[in-house]
């Protein structure tokens, strides 16, 4: 397992991403097969029951949407250290599905130590544009019914909780017992 330290991704300061994401330091792309060791290394340290690399190539090889926000830093020399082929840091990303005339939102992450500085605002912002583009009537997704800072965030982007899937998650790592999800949904004449 890679993991952000030998990415060179701690070493940035969440400080330094929001300064850089108001100078335009911080973009949205397409994620590609040579994102994949970065999105593997958040995936395995931000999610209670991480996708495998798998998942992601399979959904890079659907009709998915598979996005990334990179951070760049001029001139900074820790950038030598990342891996090749990769022009800056991928520092949270999202994956979502389109179906008929509705998105579904598979994934969403942002790095553990980045958490809390608006990048989840920045990926929402992105899958609805992506919501637009595609005219989609609806957006859906689930929820950990423990990931409390991930329903707030749904919740500011006008997402309205509509049902439950009993036992829908399989257990962390930490914990022993399935865990309930929770069906947001966010009509099209709200995007």
């Amino acid at each position: 397992m890679v993991d952000s330290r030998q990415l060179g991704l701690m070493s940035i300061s969440p400080e330094l991403v929001v300064a850089q994401a108001k100078d335009g330091g911080l973009i949205a792309r397409d994620m590609s097969s040579d994102d994949l060791a970065q999105v593997m290394a958040i995936e395995n340290n931000a999610q209670a029951s991480p996708w495998g690399r798998l998942s992601f190539e399979e959904s890079l090889t659907k009709s998915h949407f598979c996005r990334v926000l990179e951070f760049f830093v001029e001139n900074d020399q820790r950038l030598d250290s990342r891996e090749p082929g990769l022009d800056g840091h991928v520092v949270a990303y999202h994956v979502v599905c389109p179906i008929l005339d509705e998105l579904h939102i598979l994934n969403v992450v942002a790095a553990p130590q980045y958490q809390g500085i608006g990048l989840g605002h920045r990926l929402m912002h992105d899958i609805l544009e992506i919501a637009k583009r595609h005219q989609s009537q609806r957006i859906f997704l689930e929820v950990r019914a423990s990931n409390e800072k991930a329903q707030s965030l749904y919740l500011k982007w006008q997402f309205k909780q509509i049902g439950l899937r009993k036992e829908y998650y399989r257990p962390s790592a930490s914990g022993s017992e399935r865990e309930d999800a929770l069906i947001f949904m966010r009509d099209f004449d709200q995007v």
